[in-house]
C-alpha cells in the first residue's frame, strides 16, 4: 500500500475520532474557550493535522480489537474453516500477484474506513448528547437536537458497520478465490513450445 494512501486512510479515522473528543472538550469547558481565530494559524493546524493522524492510528486500532472480537469470526468461517487458512491464502496472493494485491489494498481500505467510522459514529452519539446535556440543555431546539443528532449518527454508524460487513464478505470471497486460481495455476504443468 502506497504510503500516501495510509496516511490519507488514517486522517479519514482521525476525522471521526476528533470529532468526539472534540465534543467532550466542548462539553466539559464550554464553547466559550474556544478561540477560533487561533485555529487559522499554520502551527495550531500542523499540530491540528498531526493530532488527527494520531487519533486515526488509535481509533483503528481500537475498532481492529472490537471488530475482529465481535464480528469477524462468524464472517470469516463462512469462507474459511481457520484463521491461518485465510491468512494463507491472503499471503499466496499478495507474494504472487501484485495486481491482485493492489485491488485487495483498495478493498481493505475501505474495510478499515468502514470499520472505523463505525466505532466513531457510535462514540459521536454518546458525547454529542453529553455535549448537549451539558452546554445546550436550556436551549429552546435542545430536545429536537438531542433525537435527531442520535438517529442521524446512530444510522450512520449502521450504515458504516453494514458496509464494514459486505466489504469483509467480499473480501474473503475474493481472497478464497484468488488462492484457489494461483494454486491450480502453479499446479498446471507448462507447456514446451515446439521448435
Amino acid at each position: 500500500m502506497a504510503t500516501t494512501n495510509l496516511f490519507v486512510e488514517l486522517l479519514v479515522i482521525g476525522v471521526g475520532a476528533a470529532c468526539w473528543v472534540g465534543l467532550l472538550i466542548l462539553a466539559a469547558f464550554g464553547v466559550e474557550f474556544t478561540h477560533f481565530e487561533l485555529l487559522k494559524t499554520y502551527p495550531v493546524l500542523m499540530t491540528l493535522l498531526a493530532l488527527v493522524y494520531l487519533l486515526g492510528i488509535v481509533s483503528d486500532r481500537i475498532a481492529d480489537l472490537v471488530f475482529d472480537r465481535l464480528f469477524s469470526l462468524p464472517l470469516r468461517a463462512k469462507y474459511f474453516d481457520h484463521k491461518r487458512d485465510y491468512q494463507d491464502a491472503r499471503r499466496l496472493v499478495f507474494s504472487t500477484s501484485n495486481r491482485l494485491a493492489d485491488m485487495h489494498e483498495y478493498g481493505r481500505t475501505r474495510i478499515r474506513i468502514c470499520r472505523g467510522w463505525s466505532l466513531n459514529a457510535a462514540l459521536i452519539t454518546v458525547c454529542l448528547n453529553v455535549f448537549l446535556q451539558a452546554q445546550c440543555s436550556d436551549m429552546p431546539w435542545f430536545g429536537a437536537a438531542t433525537r435527531w443528532g442520535t438517529v442521524g449518527m446512530v444510522m450512520l454508524s449502521l450504515a458504516c458497520w453494514w458496509s464494514w460487513r459486505m466489504l469483509c464478505l467480499t473480501e474473503y470471497l475474493k481472497i478464497r478465490e484468488h488462492a484457489e486460481f494461483l494454486k491450480q495455476k502453479k499446479s498446471q504443468p507448462r507447456l514446451r513450445a515446439v521448435a
